[in-house]
């Protein structure tokens, strides 16, 4: 499983997309080193979540699963873009005000030490994984991330262990992964 503060900083590289509305917002305020900041956030937000997913692909313990049921969980990926383009909608009434922003940061990261659930990120989405609310024989409901698009759940087989409620489906080439 993840340590609490990975899982944090892999929910948190779901605000990499919103770096781009962050940097509009700057570039027209004419604040192009904070847009240039923005950006650059995003791209190493997104690298971020991507090495974070391979590194526990390849290291954390490959567990047997059962899933019994799932529904496509992609759709929330919308939502996240709506509130992305806020900043841009609200140009009028924000600003580009960096103390602001990184207290919202702080109040999210907060919020993420306290719970321990894992949430869809629009940057794997980008990356072409998909996500599942999927329920176990065992009758615990995950959020399962994977590079296919499921039409049987029976066959997710193997998986690691992301967080409490986070799961990560194994790759096949992976050793001890069923094949």
């Amino acid at each position: 499983m993840l340590s609490k503060l990975v899982r944090i900083l892999l929910a948190l590289t779901a605000i990499a997309p919103l770096s781009i509305s962050v940097a509009f917002v700057f570039a027209r305020a004419g604040h192009y080193a904070w847009a240039a900041v923005a950006v650059a956030a995003c791209v190493a937000l997104g690298w971020l979540a991507r090495w974070i997913i391979g590194r526990a692909s390849a290291t954390l313990e490959t567990l047997p699963v059962s899933i019994v049921r799932a529904r496509s969980a992609d759709k929330e990926v919308v939502g996240f873009f709506v509130t992305y383009a806020l900043p841009l909608v609200l140009h009028g009434q924000s600003s580009p005000d960096l103390i602001a922003w990184i207290f919202a940061a702080a109040m999210l990261v907060f919020v993420l030490w306290g719970t321990g659930t894992l949430q869809v990120n629009p940057v794997l989405g980008v990356m072409g994984f998909h996500f599942y609310e999927v329920d176990t024989r065992g009758g615990i409901a995950y959020l399962l991330i994977t590079r296919r698009e499921i039409s049987n759940a029976m066959t997710v087989t193997q998986v690691v262990q992301l967080s409490e409620y986070g799961i990560l489906e194994a790759a096949a080439d992976r050793p001890g992964a069923i094949e």
